[in-house]
């Protein structure tokens, strides 16, 4: 059997050692970088100096080869033809396969505004692309980052380094709007400031300036920000191209079933470019959890997927955010129990659900949050007031 995965990120990499550790055949896996695999969390630490180039990727092509893993590099793929069990890649050469698994990943969104095309305008997701932030912010003088999402304040704290005067542009009246409440993003908003960085939220973007390269950005209440270099954090688009041309069922991303099988045979997709049960988390412990499913049932067990509890972790200097399940309810059968100390600068939330714990929100209390993580992930019942005792 000849197994193949389109994708050198977590998941298609989690599914090849799956794969590898049950000697089922040929492993191939195809990636578009230029670098081995490393963990995508970790380029915000690289970015900001915290690890070396050498820790972040990890292993080497021999490493995988050793294990009956043949990693690819720099090797796109351009067309997949499922009646044939082929693939094409850049270069015209064709794949065979018996299983084929879509782990493509996300893409960057960008906003459709006049002059997203500008030099200086970037998009964050590779290591290449962080390399060449790197390179550009030592000379830009001012840095925009454009969104206030996890992404977007983890490049700005990145950034800082290179470049002193960065400031973060968000849409939403707060930041980090899908993982924290108002309470929560208000307190965290001061902690981003006191590092320095300025935070503008309902800044409505209208246009980047400048001729060829960007000068700045200027907001629809006609504010402008100017800038060297903007850095686009505005969320991410699966990357289903490959899947849509080939005729597999794609709603956002490619839909899958409990098997992370697609609606074409032979096929599986797993990690941001899967879409479950309507769902498509962009985060690396789902898809780390979606590559294995998917390559317990390539290999031919019938294993379901059980759901992954979302979770975010944000950690920036002086700085630890957790965020986990369901933490912003918008139906009044949910019941919400907060304690803050702006003091202590301390926030906890918990949020129940016909009796049970389903979301948390923790900041600066590492023990809390990991307790409250595992009682979510166990679905443990919990009274209202049993969670005030627990944030008291």
């Amino acid at each position: 059997m000849r197994y193949v995965i389109v994708g050198g990120g977590v998941a298609g990499i989690t599914a090849a050692l799956e794969l590898a550790n049950r000697k089922v055949g040929i492993i191939e896996v195809y990636s578009d970088e230029e670098y081995p695999y490393y963990y995508r969390p970790q380029l915000t630490e690289f970015l900001a100096g915290g690890i070396t180039l050498e820790r972040l990727l990890r292993r080497d092509l021999a490493w995988y080869k050793g294990r009956g893993i043949d990693v690819y590099l720099g090797r796109s793929v351009t067309r997949v033809d499922p009646g044939a069990h082929t693939m094409t890649l850049g270069d015209g050469t064709q794949v065979t396969y018996d299983r084929l698994l879509l782990a493509t990943g996300s893409i960057p969104f960008v906003p459709p505004l006049p002059g997203s095309d500008k030099d200086g305008v970037f998009t964050w997701r590779t290591l290449a692309d962080t390399l060449e932030l790197e390179r550009r912010a030592s000379a830009c003088g001012q840095t925009i980052v454009l969104g206030g999402g996890l992404l977007g304040l983890e490049a700005a704290r990145g950034l800082l380094g290179f470049c002193g005067n960065v400031t973060v542009l968000e849409f939403f009246p707060r930041l980090l709007p899908r993982q924290l409440d108002v309470e929560g993003a208000t307190l965290l908003q001061q902690f981003v400031e006191s590092l320095g960085i300025k935070v503008v939220v309902g800044a409505q973007s209208e246009a980047f300036l400048g001729e060829r390269a960007v000068t700045g950005v200027r907001l629809k209440d006609g504010r402008e920000f100017p800038a060297g270099l903007v850095l686009v954090a505005a969320g991410v688009r699966c990357n289903a191209r490959l899947a849509q041309e080939a005729g597999l069922t794609v709603e956002r991303g490619i839909v899958v079933d409990d098997h992370m099988a697609t609606s074409v045979p032979d096929i599986y997709a797993a990690g941001d470019v899967a879409v479950y049960k309507g769902y498509a988390w962009a985060i690396a412990p789902i898809a780390q959890a979606q590559g294995r499913v998917a390559a317990v049932n390539m290999a031919g067990e019938a294993t379901p997927y059980d759901v992954v509890v979302p979770s975010t972790t944000l950690k920036v200097v002086g700085i630890d955010v957790s965020s986990v399940g369901m933490v912003n309810p918008e139906t009044g059968d949910y019941t919400e129990i907060r304690a803050l100390d702006a003091d202590a600068k301390t926030y906890k939330k918990i949020v129940l659900h016909d009796g049970r714990i389903v979301g948390s929100i923790v900041i600066n209390d590492k023990k809390l949050a990991k307790e409250l993580e595992d009682r979510i992930a166990r679905r443990e019942a919990l009274a209202p007031d049993q969670a005030q005792a627990l944030l008291a």
